[in-house]
């Protein structure tokens, strides 16, 4: 039983259960309806994308024990699709709040509550591929150098990381982007 000094995991608005994380900017809830539309948006991001990443990273994927981290992994759909495509990877799904399944969760994830901007605990140097997507308002203008920073210190050197955010211009878009921007407001994507 809480204590009424300590404070809750969660906060409710609306009806909605959200993070309840000092500091923490990320917008969205984390209750059953926002891990419904997050599976979504994955298996429609892999879809429109014909994968799951776009580095170059299928010797990294074949090579037992390597390590993927996955920023932001929410209900960890990501996360839980790799494992089980690749199944010599260890991969982490790092997230403020715990959202993923537990009686379906792949025997090589592991979910680490943290916030990137408090630091990863992780030593220097430790991960393979970095994936973050669509953490754009996660983080203020002025924390996106710290976490960018953050997540290269965690990196082994040629790594790789990958994040797949929106852009807030649009120009130059590539056949995937323009795919992933027409979608968008179908499927409220972001």
């Amino acid at each position: 039983m809480e204590s009424e000094n300590t404070p809750s995991e969660f906060k409710f608005h609306d009806g909605r259960r959200y993070h309840n994380v000092e500091n923490a900017v990320y917008p969205m809830p984390n209750d059953e309806n926002e891990q419904d539309r997050l599976h979504f948006q994955h298996f429609l991001m892999r879809y429109l994308m014909q994968n799951n990443f776009s580095a170059p990273i299928n010797h990294i994927l074949t090579t037992p024990g390597a390590k993927i981290l996955d920023v932001g992994c929410g209900a960890g759909s990501w996360s839980f699709d790799m494992a089980t495509t690749y199944p010599n990877i260890e991969i982490y799904g790092l997230d403020i709040s715990p959202l993923q399944l537990t009686n379906t969760k792949p025997k090589k994830f592991t979910f680490i509550k943290a916030n990137v901007l408090e630091g990863i605990p992780f030593e220097d140097s430790t991960f393979d591929f970095i994936y973050q997507r669509f953490l754009s308002y996660a983080y203020t203008k002025d924390e996106w150098s710290s976490a960018i920073n953050e997540l290269v210190r965690v990196l082994k050197p040629g790594g790789f990381l990958e994040l797949m955010e929106p852009s807030p211009s649009l120009f130059d878009l590539g056949p995937i982007a323009k795919r992933i921007w027409d979608a968008r407001m179908c499927f409220n994507l972001f």
